[in-house]
């Protein structure tokens, strides 16, 4: 067979086929996890969101996510220091929302609290913390990658 410009146009053609079936069959294996399954009624209430983290931001401090000791910490702003407060936390894993899981804590005075991972994956971890002290709502959304 004689290699002529006929030739390398059928052969290009016949790779770049392969190439987008190859490329499809990789898009088709991605795992596209929604952030919320009640994504339309969580929109309903983030206005209470909004004023919640307005009033997080008349805090000095932020919370913040913080490796210590092998174990990850969630310190609460210092304002908050002394104060009984209730609260509860959404881990929210970015890749896999089968890594997600709630917690919560009421009527502590602690600022401290060891995040009670079931086991740690790597990646970007988000907790949505939604915090009430002395009938002051606050939301936080500190984040820490591993």
């Amino acid at each position: 067979m004689k290699f002529n410009w006929g030739t390398g146009i059928a052969l290009t053609l016949v790779l770049f086929a392969m190439l987008m079936g190859f490329m499809v069959y990789k898009a088709m294996q991605q795992d596209f996890d929604l952030v919320s399954e009640e994504y339309y009624a969580d929109e309903l209430v983030y206005q209470d969101i909004i004023n919640q983290k307005t009033n997080a931001l008349k805090l000095d401090g932020r919370a913040k996510l913080q490796m210590m000791d092998e174990q990850v910490f969630l310190m609460l702003p210092a304002d908050l220091d002394g104060k009984i407060k209730s609260f509860e936390v959404q881990m929210y894993h970015e890749q896999e929302a089968d890594n997600d899981f709630n917690f919560e804590k009421k009527s502590t005075t602690e600022n401290q609290f060891a995040v009670p991972f079931k086991t740690v994956s790597t990646g970007k971890w988000i907790a949505k913390v939604k915090l009430n002290c002395e009938g002051v709502d606050y939301y936080f959304d500190p984040e820490i990658v591993f």
